[in-house]
């Protein structure tokens, strides 16, 4: 059973600039159209979540500098977006072809943490079942999600998308802890 004292903290790789704008400009015309602000209200950027963690507060520091070391050896890489895709109508996302540097990261960093940490997230980052995507907008009602994907649509795929930098995130309320660099 979960124990509610334990915060979620999340792990995620982020995009060069150029991606970045494409995706924030997505966001916020999907926010402008359909009144949707849940993304740039909350300041998440563009993203890949490559794992999610239970931890105790005070376990926080320990998992920064295990993100940290791990991070030091990792190198940069990229992905390619294929398509838009959804969840249930509800979640709009930039999906990525699962590559072996997306397959790799994640199942380093889980072999790292799951001695440490509790998974989160009902397990969905696990290597096995792992879905990656980059979130253009979420909670969506049955219109939103229409005017979103005639947006999201615009997008030129495929997008090759370089990842340079790993983050830790708190979650609920959303934070950012800690970027690290990724090694060229």
């Amino acid at each position: 059973m979960f124990d509610s004292s334990l915060i979620t903290y999340a792990v995620s790789l982020h995009f060069s600039q150029k991606i970045n704008d494409i995706v924030i400009s997505t966001l916020q015309a999907i926010a402008d159209e359909t009144g949707n602000r849940f993304m740039i209200e909350n300041k998440i950027p563009p993203h890949i979540t490559i794992g999610a963690f239970h931890a105790a507060r005070e376990e926080e520091a320990k998992l920064l500098q295990l993100v940290e070391d791990f991070a030091r050896d990792q190198k940069a890489g990229s992905v390619q977006f294929s398509e838009v895709g959804d969840f249930n109508g509800k979640v709009l996302f930039l999906q990525p072809e699962k590559n072996n540097f997306l397959s790799e990261i994640n199942k380093k960093l889980h072999t790292l943490l799951l001695p440490e940490f509790e998974k989160a997230e009902n397990g969905y980052y696990l290597p096995d079942i792992w879905f990656p995507h980059t979130t253009l907008a979420t909670r969506l009602n049955q219109n939103q999600f229409s005017a979103a994907k005639e947006i999201a649509k615009k997008i030129s795929l495929p997008l090759e998308a370089p990842i340079e930098e790993l983050a830790v995130y708190q979650c609920s309320p959303f934070l950012e802890l800690k970027k690290f660099g990724l090694s060229r």
